[in-house]
């Protein structure tokens, strides 16, 4: 028999830690089990004010402009290294100047 707060085995932070010991089949009694729905709202909720998703906002949109900027890059980097493959290739006779146009 175990005995403690009926929150501990509810709270997903502290169930794993408190409850593994309990055995794959047991049976659980929950003593005040009226209040049981406040603590799962309150056990599985996450409250954010003003300040946190604003600051949240503003590193999304930091990162999507770092994203942007490496995609460009990249897309550049890409662009260059095409155009020198297609230059080498022309320069060997592997493809004429007419074909090397067209790609």
């Amino acid at each position: 028999v175990i005995v403690y707060n009926y929150q501990y085995m509810l709270d997903p932070k502290v169930a794993n830690m408190v409850s593994k010991e309990l055995e794959k089949e047991c049976i659980v009694v929950f003593d005040e089990a009226h209040n049981i729905d406040n603590v799962c709202i309150e056990a599985l909720s996450v409250n954010f004010n003003r300040r946190s998703l604003e600051a949240a906002a503003a590193n999304v949109s930091k990162l999507n402009r770092l994203i942007n900027t490496e995609k460009e890059a990249d897309q550049a980097r890409l662009n260059a290294e095409y155009q020198a493959l297609v230059e080498g290739l022309t320069a060997s006779g592997a493809i004429d100047a007419t074909a090397a146009d067209v790609l």
